[in-house]
């Protein structure tokens, strides 16, 4: 495999100190990491004392696979995957250890029915209880910032001192009702892997040393909770972090860009290798995206230079409607398809899913194929949830929020109902006890109980779990939904997924810790089509051309940040990966219809205008 300088630099690294690589949008940092594995094979490295940390479980099946081409069967032995997943596959074979026995995952719409039951018992006579859905951000978001709730809350919301000791008290509730029902939520896995490598030193030696390196990709995308797991694993392991503090965006998930802006500051015994020639975009697109961070108060170190020489200027389109400018979008495509481009060259980013309604009327007007990526998990529709539900109340009879939901789809039962029902099972040992205990105080259920035991039966085989618990709840469902055969088309779908895993429990973690969109699966495949992104799920995806939307002030940097300093720099960054996503044309586009709006800190201001190309439409194009 041909590196270039910089690359082979850092992938042969032969020094013992930590390695950050600072690798800027398109320098190729997927495949220095691939060399740098390689290089470490080579020189004898055994691949089970390698463990490479990724941010998407599809990120580290597509470095494996890579490198199965250049080291062969030695790389099925190196450990891969993302943070959750390494930490809940190391929980799960210690199980002693770490204490969770048969716990079940739950996604973040489980946790806010669990605070939603919790809420119903808050009443106020003055003032507002925070909505459940609030509740279970705030609280996650203290956890992964390793902040107590209370200070948290206290140095970052507008909360009196009353609400803030309940939502403190709903979140003690709230992990009460987890420990009851066997659950662990997202922030568990982390925390819990976190706790036991802190407090037990015999897990932590034993874990450390069975590794020589730890490789991270996406470093800027590392929260506290995951930046402590690595300071507890490090020492004898050597680091290896690949990331760009440019392209960190994701503050509202707890990501801290300081764990790559300040890593020589707080890992000791490190340095900064730099990864500058882009192999994506055109020099004027470097050359814009270059100059935002050259504006920037944080000192980003780095000067993207192309690899190809063509200057390519991009455009700045002025509208004075968004009418105006979806318009004008949607006949370009159309213009540039005629001309022999393919409809997957293209990619529109948008800030929000909102901001581009108008132009997907306009796209579906003109039958242009789109895909929109930034949508709902598949796991979160309403009716994959309730062939989850059923699955999980197979898997574990003290899953309330599965049970009830299950219970719920069958005449005459409601809330109360299913509550005896479940508090009838509470105290069994097994589900098969539980489930005899509930025929026997339910004999005219025999439907309900049977879909369950059917489903129990076949757990070791998820696709036939999948297919029984498909049959046993179409009669039910299809008569619940619109569009019930697109719907059905979930399940064959779910099915199909499910062919690789060895058990159900498996299954719904895999997917509950990385969920797939909607969009994504509906269009699974090499469809040729637009791709309609959101700028925040727009990271590591490129396009010959790329259409950037609305780039207008209250967008960026948005209206909700300005007045914060730390805020406005994530919304520079937020902008320089939304621009570093073009290849060969970029085109920004910006309506004049918010004439109230305050323009002073619209980062284009500040730019040269004469790295862009300016173009004012007509007010009655």
């Amino acid at each position: 495999m041909e590196l270039n300088l910089q690359q082979k630099a850092a992938a042969e690294y032969s020094g013992e100190n930590h390695i950050l690589v600072l690798a800027g949008a398109g320098t190729g940092k997927t495949r220095t990491i691939i060399g740098r594995v390689a290089y470490l094979l080579e020189t004898g490295v055994k691949p089970w004392r390698i463990l490479l940390m990724t941010f998407t479980r599809r990120a580290a099946g597509e470095m494996i696979e890579r490198l199965s081409g250049l080291v062969g069967d030695a790389s099925r032995s190196i450990s891969a995957g993302t943070f959750h997943h390494f930490s809940l596959y190391t929980m799960r074979r210690m199980p002693n250890d770490f204490n969770i026995g048969k716990a079940t995952v739950i996604d973040r719409d489980d946790q806010v029915q669990l605070v939603r039951l919790i809420r119903d018992g808050y009443k106020r006579k003055k003032g507002v209880v925070p909505r459940a859905a609030e509740v279970v951000n705030l609280y996650s978001y203290a956890r992964n910032t390793v902040q107590p709730l209370d200070a948290y809350l206290d140095k970052h919301s507008d909360y009196d001192d009353e609400t803030i000791k309940m939502i403190c008290d709903m979140a003690r509730e709230y992990e009460r009702r987890k420990q009851l029902n066997l659950y662990l939520d997202y922030d568990d896995i982390l925390f819990r892997f976190a706790d036991v490598l802190q407090e037990n030193r015999e897990v932590r030696e034993r874990l450390k040393g069975g590794y020589d390196h730890i490789l991270v990709d996406e470093m800027q995308d590392t929260n506290p909770l995951q930046w402590r797991i690595l300071e507890l694993l490090k020492d004898p392991p050597r680091l290896f972090c690949v990331g760009d503090d440019a392209q960190s965006i994701y503050a509202f998930r707890g990501a801290d860009f300081r764990n790559v802006h300040s890593f020589t500051e707080r890992v000791a015994q490190s340095e900064v290798l730099r990864l500058e020639e882009n192999y994506r975009s055109v020099q004027g697109v470097l050359d814009f995206s270059n100059q935002l961070l050259e504006n920037s108060s944080i000192r980003y170190g780095k000067k993207l230079r192309a690899y190809r020489k063509d200057p390519g200027k991009p455009r700045f389109m002025i509208f004075y409607s968004d009418m105006a400018e979806a318009r004008y979008i949607a006949s370009d495509l159309v213009q540039r398809h005629k001309n022999g481009a393919r409809w997957s060259d293209h990619m529109i980013l948008t800030r929000t899913g909102y901001a581009a309604r108008t132009l997907e009327s306009f796209m579906v007007e003109k039958k242009i194929p789109y895909r929109f990526i930034g949508g709902a998990s598949l796991l979160q529709a309403a009716h994959v949830k309730d062939l989850i539900c059923l699955l999980r109340s197979a898997m574990n009879h003290r899953d309330e929020l599965a049970w009830t939901r299950y219970l719920k789809m069958f005449p005459k039962i409601g809330d109360v109902t299913a509550g005896k029902m479940i508090a009838a099972m509470k105290d069994c040992e097994t589900t098969a006890a539980a489930l005899e205990t509930l025929s026997k105080a339910n004999p005219s259920r025999k439907e309900l109980i049977g879909n369950v035991n059917s489903v129990a039966g076949a757990l070791e085989s998820p696709a036939e779990a999948i297919k029984i618990a498909s049959d046993v709840l179409t009669p039910l469902l299809k008569n619940r939904y619109d569009n019930w055969k697109r719907r059905s088309n979930d399940f064959k779908l779910l099915k199909r997924m499910a062919e690789g895993h060895e058990s159900m429990a498996g299954f719904i973690e895999a997917y509950t810790l990385e969920p797939i969109s909607t969009s994504m699966a509906e269009r699974d495949g090499d469809e040729d089509a637009v791709t309609l992104i959101t700028v925040h799920s727009a990271k590591g995806t490129e396009a010959k051309v790329c259409y950037l939307i609305r780039v207008e002030p209250g967008m960026y940097p948005h209206s909700r940040s300005i007045g914060s300093i730390d805020d406005e720099e994530e919304e520079r960054r937020i902008l320089y990966v939304a621009m570093t996503r073009a290849m060969d044309d970029l085109i920004l586009t910006r309506t004049m219809g918010k004439w109230d709006v305050d323009d002073s800190s619209f980062f284009f201001n500040e730019l040269d205008e004469t790295m862009v190309d300016v173009h004012s439409t007509p007010h009655l194009y």
